[in-house]
C-alpha cells in the first residue's frame, strides 16, 4: 500500500504505513477479529520499490490504494484486488481515530500524591509499575479510560471501585483493570425499582468492581469525583490541557460512553445533536458548568462542533436544589461523521455500533448529495451557455427532471436534498450488519489506476492476519511427482542455475498471471475436460492422463455450477503455483524401503524427481466461499447440529449439495490442469538448462498426481455391506490399495502412489496404498507432514534471508521465493516431523513406505 495510506492503532490513533517501518515493533496494530476488534503486536514491516496500485472506493466515499495482489476482506472472504470488481462488497471499519502525535511527557502521579497513604498502598502501586505514573506509560492510557468512564457511571464505597453497564462493556473494563495488574470482580447482576415521573419499573443492573484501595486512590488522584458527584466541586482533570488529542479521545469518548445520548434520528433522514445531561446542586452549580464547558472546549479543540450550552431546568431533590445542564454534538451531517468516526463511544458497545452505523449513512448522504450538486452546478452552467432544457435532461438522465428544472431556473441556493428514493435511516439500518469486529460491508463504486509507487505492508502477530488500512479490512490443491533419468550427480554445481530459471519461467505468487491466459471457451473446457483438454492443446503427453488420479478429469463436472466471479479469478491464473505452502521442488531419492515397488514406480537411489504441489487458485476458494454462503444462508439449522462450528455441511441428495458437487469436480479439473500447465513448463527448462529433450533424453515422465482436500462419491464396505459414500478428504489424500479398479493399470498390482510433502529441509516420501486402507481410513492417509506454528508465529520465530542462506550452506538446498517473509513462513521448524507421520501411516498398514527424496532447489510464492 502506498506510504501516506492511514492503519489503525491501539488507543484510537492512526499513522501513515511508512511512518512505522522505524518503530513497527513496539507498536500495535488493530485487527478486525471474527470476535471483536483487538490489538496486536505488529511483526513484520516491508517496503517495496514502486508498483502500481489501484483506487478502490466504496458507495460512502471511502477509499484506498494498493497493489492489485493486496487482499482485501469481502463478503466472499479474503480476495485480492485484483479479483475484485464494481459491485462486489468490501467489509471497512468506520472509525478512523486520530493522528498519532507523540504526546508530551511528563509525571501525573508520583509517590508525593499519595504521602497521606498507608506505604503499603504505595507499594502496590509501585510493584504494577504505576508509580511514577508518566503521561506516555500505556497504563496511563488505560487510566484515561477508565477515569472517564468511572466518572459519568461510576462510585465509589469505601476501598471498592464500581463500574456500571451493560456485561459486554463491564468485560472491556475488566480487561482494562486486569492489564494494570489489579484482579476484578466478576459481573454482579441485580434488579432495581425505579421510580421517575410517578412512573415505577424494575430494571435489570449490571457492575464490576476492583476490592483494591491502590487502584480506587489512583482513580481519586486522577481526578474522579469522590462522594456524591451532585454535591461535587470537580471538573475536568487539568492534565487534560497538556495531552496529545488522541489521549484527550480517549477520556472523552468513555465518559460519553456512560453519559452521552445514543445516535437518533430526528426525521427519517436525519438526526438529534448527540447530548450530555448533567446535574449540579446550585451550591457548586458554577463547577458543574465549568466541567461541560471543558469538555465542549476539548471537543471543538479535536474539530468537533457543540451546541450551546443550556440549563435546562432546576429541580428539588433530596439534595436540595439541582440544576440539570445540558450540551450536543452538532448535528450537521459533517460534524456528526467526525465525532462518531474519531472520537465516538468507549465501554458502550450499542452505542458505539449505531454510531458506526449512523456514520456510514451519512457519508452515504453526502456522497449523493455531492454528486447531486454537482449535476446541479453543471446544468446550470450548461444553460448559462445556450444549451436546452431537453439536452441537458437527456444528459443526465437517472436524475429527475424536476431536479433538472429546479436547478436550472429557480438558482438553487444551498445544497440539494438527497432524491425521493434515498433510504430513511431505518431502512439503512435493516438493509446492513455491523459484525462484532464493528465492521460493515460497502458497495464498491470505482477501481481505477493511480500510477506506480512505492508500496508498505505489515504483518500483525493475531491469527486474523488483518489490519484496518484507511478503514478497510486489508485453495482445492494436489501434488505430482514427475521423475526423471537424471542423478543427482547431473545436477550438482548447476542448483542455482536451475532454481533461477524455474523461478523466472514458473508463474508464482499472490495475484494473477499464468502460463495460460484463458478467455470464456477456455476457462469452460478446462472446468469440463480436465488434463485431456491439456493434452491435446499440446501441453503433454497422452501418458500423463494414465498416471492422474481418475485420470485427470472428474466426470460429475458441472462447469455451470461454478460462479461466474470464479471464473472470472481463474481466467489469468491457469498454469501458476499461487503462495503459501505451494511449491515447485527438485528433489533426489535418498533412501527406497521397498525395491519391488519402486521398480514399478521407476524410482531409484540418487534419481532426480520434481514435485509440484499447488491447487484450483482463486477460482478453487471463491467457488468455496460462495457456496458456502448459500449452504448457511439455507441449512442453517443443518449447521447448528453440526458437533464443530467450522463444519458446513449441505444434505446429500438436496439441489444445493448436487450443485455444489458438480462446481467442486470442476475446480477438480481445474486443479489437475494446473499442475499440467507447471509440469509442461518444468520439462521446458530442464530441456533448456540440460539442452536435452526433456521426454526422450531426461525421462520426465509422470510418476502420479494424487488430489488433496476434496470431497468424491465413492464405494466402500461399511458394516459388512457396499455403500456409496461420500469421501471428504481434508489434510488427507488417497490411498487406494493394490486391486482397487480405481488404481491406474500400471499401478494396480503394488497399489495406488500416495505423495507426502514434507518440509524444504526435511524432505519429503512416496508411500502406497497401504493393504488396511480401505477398513481403517476409508482408503486415505495425511497429506503432508501438517503446521507446528501459524504463519504469524512462523515470522516471529523464523527470518526469511537466515533460513534461506542456512538450507544452502548447510543442507545445499536452494530456495527462491517472491518474498523472505514466504520463506519465513516455510521454514523447515514450521512443520512436524514428517518422518514420524510416515511412521505412523506405515505402521497402521494404510500407507507403506516406498522411498524418501530430499530437496535440492524449491520455488515458491
Amino acid at each position: 500500500m502506498p506510504g501516506d495510506t492511514d492503519v489503525l492503532l491501539s488507543f484510537g490513533r492512526r499513522r501513515r504505513i511508512e511512518e512505522l517501518q522505524d518503530r513497527f515493533e513496539d507498536e500495535k496494530a488493530v485487527v478486525a477479529a471474527d470476535d471483536g476488534p483487538v490489538d496486536s503486536d505488529v511483526r513484520l514491516f516491508t517496503r517495496s520499490k514502486p508498483r502500481t496500485v489501484y483506487e478502490l472506493e466504496t458507495d460512502t466515499g471511502d477509499t484506498v490504494a494498493a497493489t492489485s495482489d493486496h487482499p482485501f476482506r469481502t463478503t466472499d472472504g479474503m480476495s485480492e484486488l485484483g479479483d475484485i470488481d464494481v459491485g462486489d462488497e468490501v467489509f471497512v471499519h468506520p472509525f478512523e481515530g486520530l493522528p498519532d502525535e507523540t504526546p508530551p511527557e511528563f509525571v501525573v502521579l508520583d509517590e508525593s500524591d499519595f504521602a497521606d497513604e498507608d506505604p503499603q498502598l504505595v507499594r502496590v502501586l509501585k510493584e504494577r509499575d504505576l508509580l511514577p505514573l508518566y503521561s506516555t506509560d500505556e497504563a496511563f492510557h488505560r487510566l484515561l479510560k477508565l477515569a472517564g468512564y468511572h466518572t459519568g457511571d461510576g462510585s465509589f464505597s469505601g476501598s471498592l471501585s464500581w463500574f456500571y453497564g451493560d456485561p459486554e462493556d463491564l468485560e472491556a473494563i475488566q480487561e482494562d483493570i486486569e492489564a494494570l495488574g489489579f484482579t476484578p470482580s466478576r459481573i454482579y447482576e441485580r434488579e432495581r425499582d425505579h421510580e421517575i415521573d410517578g412512573r415505577e419499573f424494575t430494571r435489570t443492573e449490571y457492575s464490576v468492581r476492583s476490592n483494591s484501595n491502590a487502584f480506587t486512590q489512583l482513580l481519586v488522584r486522577l481526578g474522579v469525583p469522590e462522594g456524591r458527584k451532585v454535591e461535587s466541586d470537580f471538573t475536568v482533570p487539568a492534565y487534560l490541557d497538556r495531552l496529545a488529542d488522541w489521549q484527550r479521545a480517549l477520556y472523552l469518548s468513555a465518559f460519553f460512553g456512560a453519559e452521552m445520548s445514543a445516535p437518533d434520528t430526528v426525521s427519517r433522514k436525519n438526526f438529534y445533536a448527540p447530548s450530555v445531561s448533567h446535574n449540579r446542586t446550585v451550591e457548586v452549580r458554577e463547577a458543574g458548568e465549568q466541567f461541560l464547558r471543558d469538555l465542549m472546549r476539548h471537543l471543538n479543540e479535536l474539530g468537533i462542533r457543540t451546541n450551546a450550552l443550556e440549563e435546562v431546568e432546576r429541580t428539588e431533590t433530596t439534595v436540595g436544589e439541582t440544576v440539570r445542564f445540558r450540551f450536543g454534538v452538532s448535528s450537521e451531517a459533517e460534524n456528526l461523521i467526525r465525532f462518531f468516526t474519531r472520537v465516538g463511544y468507549r465501554y458502550a458497545e450499542r452505542k458505539r455500533r449505531d454510531a458506526l452505523v449512523a456514520a456510514q449513512y451519512l457519508k452515504h448522504k453526502k456522497r449523493v448529495i455531492d454528486e447531486r450538486a454537482r449535476i446541479a452546478a453543471e446544468a446550470s452552467a450548461l444553460a448559462d451557455g445556450g444549451v436546452e432544457i431537453g439536452e441537458i435532461k437527456s444528459r443526465f438522465g437517472e436524475v429527475n427532471g424536476r431536479f433538472i428544472e429546479r436547478s436550472v431556473y429557480d438558482g438553487r441556493k444551498g445544497r440539494p436534498r438527497p432524491p425521493a428514493d434515498f433510504p430513511d435511516f431505518a431502512e439503512f439500518r435493516e438493509s446492513i450488519t455491523v459484525r462484532a469486529n464493528g465492521t460493515i460491508a460497502a458497495e464498491v463504486v470505482s477501481i481505477a489506476e493511480r500510477g506506480r509507487r512505492e508500496v508498505f505492508d505489515i504483518g500483525v502477530d493475531h491469527d486474523a492476519h488483518n489490519f484496518l488500512a484507511n478503514g478497510f479490512v486489508v485453495s482445492n490443491c494436489g501434488v505430482r511427482m514427475v521423475r526423471t533419468s537424471l542423478t543427482y550427480d547431473d545436477v550438482r554445481g548447476r542448483e542455482e542455475e536451475l532454481v533461477d530459471v524455474l523461478f523466472d519461467r514458473i508463474p508464482s505468487g499472490l495475484g494473477g498471471g499464468g502460463i495460460v491466459e484463458g478467455d470464456r471457451d477456455t476457462v469452460e473446457a478446462v472446468l469440463e475436460r480436465g488434463v485431456e483438454w491439456a493434452v491435446e492443446e499440446g501441453y503433454g503427453v497422452p501418458e500423463d492422463l494414465d498416471r492422474c488420479e481418475d485420470e485427470g478429469r472428474r466426470p460429475d463436472a458441472r462447469p455451470e455450477y461454478v460462479p461466474k466471479k470464479a471464473k472470472d479469478r481463474g481466467r489469468n491464473q491457469i498454469g501458476s503455483l499461487g503462495s503459501g505452502n505451494h511449491f515447485l521442488e527438485v528433489q533426489r531419492v535418498t533412501d527406497v524401503f521397498r525395491g519391488d515397488v519402486a521398480d514399478v514406480y521407476g524410482l531409484r537411489p540418487d534419481q532426480i524427481v520434481v514435485l509440484i504441489h499447488c491447487g484450483s487458485r482463486g477460482l478453487g476458494h471463491q467457488t468455496c466461499s460462495e457456496y458456502l454462503r448459500r449452504i448457511e444462508k439455507r441449512h442453517g439449522d443443518l449447521l447448528e447440529a453440526l458437533p464443530d462450528k467450522e463444519l458446513a455441511a449441505a444434505p446429500a441428495g438436496s439441489e444445493l449439495a448436487h450443485e455444489y458437487y458438480g462446481a467442486m469436480c470442476a475446480a477438480i479439473n481445474y486443479a489437475w490442469v494446473n499442475r499440467q500447465l507447471i509440469t509442461h513448463r518444468t520439462r521446458k527448462v530442464f530441456g533448456h538448462v540440460f539442452e536435452a529433450d526433456p521426454i526422450d533424453d531426461l525421462g520426465m515422465e509422470l510418476l502420479y498426481d494424487v488430489a488433496h482436500n476434496i470431497a468424491k462419491r465413492e464405494t466402500h464396505v461399511v458394516d459388512g455391506e457396499e455403500r456409496d459414500l461420500y469421501v471428504h478428504r481434508k489434510g488427507a489424500t488417497r490411498a487406494f490399495p493394490a486391486g482397487r479398479e480405481e488404481v491406474p493399470a500400471a499401478y494396480r498390482e503394488v497399489g495406488q502412489p500416495v505423495i507426502i510433502p514434507g518440509s524444504m529441509g526435511t524432505g519429503s516420501y512416496v508411500l502406497r496404498g497401504g493393504e488396511n486402507s480401505l477398513e481403517v481410513s476409508f482408503g486415505s492417509t495425511a497429506h503432508g507432514a501438517g503446521r507446528l506454528m501459524s504463519r504469524t508465529q512462523a515470522k516471529q520465530e523464523f527470518w526469511g534471508g537466515d533460513v534461506r542462506d542456512d538450507l544452502a550452506e548447510q543442507d545445499h538446498v536452494y530456495v527462491k521465493a517472491q518474498s523472505g517473509a514466504t520463506i519465513a513462513e516455510e521454514a523447515p521448524g514450521v512443520y512436524k516431523d514428517v518422518d514420524e507421520v510416515v511412521r505412523v501411516s506405515d505402521e497402521l498398514g494404510i500407507g507403506d513406505k516406498v522411498a524418501r527424496t530430499f530437496p535440492v532447489c524449491n520455488i515458491k510464492g
